[in-house]
């Protein structure tokens, strides 16, 4: 078919098609003006596209459909090669930080350059030490912050945030060499003595330890040394770079007791309630004293055998090892004492501290037993020596005035022994609550000791 009469029988055709447009759109436009517009535009488009679908070139073929553009957009950028400007190496990114969130997947190994017998931590773990190459390979390690730790001998300890990359990486820490160290010479004339040097070191020295060599920073160092039944010691040392202080430590004896005052005034002696020895209760004044809180210790009456060479307390299945307690009971009251021990103990103390010692009335024991309460310690651990000779009927002379007991003890006759007994108190293991106690009687040959048996003490008071 030529090509003329193919472009007629088209107009042929566009012709029939705008008739038809116009029927159409003169109907719905009597209904609705709307309706006839979108019909109108909705043809108007059919046509367009038919024509541009059926177009033809000069020679009779159908003619290429131009290419659909946006106006809007603009022209696609040609992509850029991989590399650099060089092309032979890619960019790296600005910073260490992940580039995008598939990179979080990616694991890279870290690896750390710093001397050999470093120490590595990561996250707060340990990762490893340093080789004799001067690396640590850490690996596999995801992108993004992470705290490292470095810690190698003769430098600062270096903490800081670490951004790891998506690739692996090498990383030297700037390490701070320590300034050089000082020495401290301890010489401790006492053998389990706590030592702390700034509050921060602290040891205690061994039983054969005497002389301590301790490096330190340089600097102005605070040194305490403590020990239990001794005064705390403390000193000031200037320590300086790569030279030795000698310091001696010499602890004295701490030979004071913790002390109860009792004020002057009565009280109601004994208990009606209780056994025949304890009645009639009667109201007895007493003059101000202090007594100590608990009983006499190991620690302290160790002090005693020591200084004067009284023999320790033996016992059965009970014993000193020469005069050394049994380990661990520093502070238990000392026991397998006779009252004579006692007496005797109260005028070395007396000497050694310039305060007047004794043993506490049997009266004076009881008061502060009533009115001391919770600061009068151990009550009932064990029995304690009174000053008092023991009279089961003392109480029916109902003396009222600091009594300090009968003139003359009763004999009794106890363990194959025959004698006068002295006063115990305090009712010992298991004789119920502490004001039960604090009434209770006992007594016991001067000369002999017993497993339950201690003592504490009085301090007299100046008038």
């Amino acid at each position: 078919m030529r090509a003329e009469d193919r472009g007629s029988r088209i107009e042929d055709r566009g012709s029939k098609i705008e008739d038809r447009r116009s029927r159409i759109a003169t109907r719905y436009s009597i209904l609705d003006p709307r309706s006839s517009i979108l019909f109108v535009s909705s043809a108007f488009s059919i046509l367009i596209f038919s024509l541009g679908a059926f177009a033809q070139n000069p020679a009779g073929r159908e003619a290429p459909r131009p290419a659909r553009t946006d106006k809007n957009k603009s022209a696609a950028k040609p992509a850029k090669p991989a590399g650099n400007a060089q092309g032979d190496k890619p960019s790296k990114p600005a910073s260490n930080r992940a580039q995008s969130s598939k990179s979080k997947s990616v694991r890279a190994n870290l690896t750390i350059v710093a001397p050999p017998g470093t120490a590595v931590e990561v996250d707060g773990k340990r990762r490893g030490v340093v080789g004799a190459r001067g690396e640590l390979t850490v690996p596999r390690l995801a992108p993004g912050d992470h705290q490292l730790g470095i810690f190698a001998e003769g430098y600062e300890p270096w903490r800081e945030i670490f951004v790891m990359s998506v690739a692996s990486t090498k990383f030297e820490p700037p390490l701070k060499k320590k300034p050089p160290a000082g020495r401290l010479a301890l010489i401790v004339d006492e053998p389990g003595t706590e030592i702390l040097i700034d509050e921060t070191q602290r040891f205690t020295t061994t039983q054969w330890q005497v002389r301590l060599i301790i490096e330190v920073a340089p600097g102005v160092r605070q040194l305490r040394a403590i020990k239990p039944g001794f005064k705390e010691w403390s000193e000031t040392v200037v320590v300086k770079a790569k030279e030795t202080a000698m310091v001696n430590i010499e602890l004295k004896r701490s030979l004071d007791m913790e002390m109860l005052r009792i004020p002057e005034g009565p009280f109601i002696c004994g208990d009606d309630r209780g056994a025949k020895d304890q009645r009639p209760s009667h109201q007895v004044a007493t003059s101000e004293f202090e007594i100590s809180r608990a009983e006499v210790t190991n620690r302290l009456y160790k002090f005693f055998i020591d200084d004067t060479g009284r023999p320790a307390p033996q016992g059965l299945d009970y014993g000193w090892d020469g005069n050394n307690y049994p380990e661990g009971q520093d502070d238990f009251p000392v026991v397998f004492v006779s009252w004579e021990d006692a007496v005797a103990f109260c005028e070395w103390f007396s000497v050694e501290t310039g305060h007047r010692y004794r043993l506490p009335t049997e009266a004076e024991w009881e008061k502060a037993a009533k009115q001391g309460g919770d600061q009068y310690k151990s009550a009932g651990r064990v029995w304690e020596w009174c000053s008092d000779w023991y009279d089961h009927d003392y109480y029916k002379l109902r003396e009222r005035i600091n009594p300090q007991g009968p003139a003359r003890g009763k004999q009794y006759r106890m363990l194959g022994r025959e004698g006068e007994a002295k006063v115990i108190r305090g009712g010992g293991f298991g004789f119920g609550s502490v004001s039960r106690r604090a009434a209770e009687r006992g007594y016991f040959l001067p000369k002999m000791t017993r497993s339950d048996i201690g003592f504490r003490i009085v301090r007299e008071v100046k008038q």
